[in-house]
């Protein structure tokens, strides 16, 4: 099995009790940093509407998912407390 290079490693953040009317849009704009490359948001509800999760997949190492992670657990946004955890995406 051919050994994995940093390049092929990339990071995850799931953030989560979203607001109902997020988009991938709006969480863009406020997540965007200009140190981390955002390759993707996908948003779930899992059956239920009120419950809104993000997965941003990131070009990034542990470091970069890491400061987002930092940045939005704890925050209050559109009447909602964010949750925000990194994980390694192989």
């Amino acid at each position: 099995m051919p050994e994995r290079t940093y390049r092929e490693i990339h990071m995850q953040v799931i953030i989560s009790n979203l607001p109902p009317e997020v988009t991938t849009e709006t969480l863009l704009q406020e997540i965007q940093d200009r140190h981390i490359k955002i390759v993707d948001i996908k948003l779930e509800t899992s059956g239920d509407p009120d419950k809104v999760m993000a997965i941003v997949s990131l070009d990034t190492g542990h470091a970069g998912a890491t400061a987002l992670e930092k940045r939005v657990n704890g925050k209050y946004w559109h009447g909602r407390m964010l949750s925000a955890y990194a994980i390694r995406n192989v």
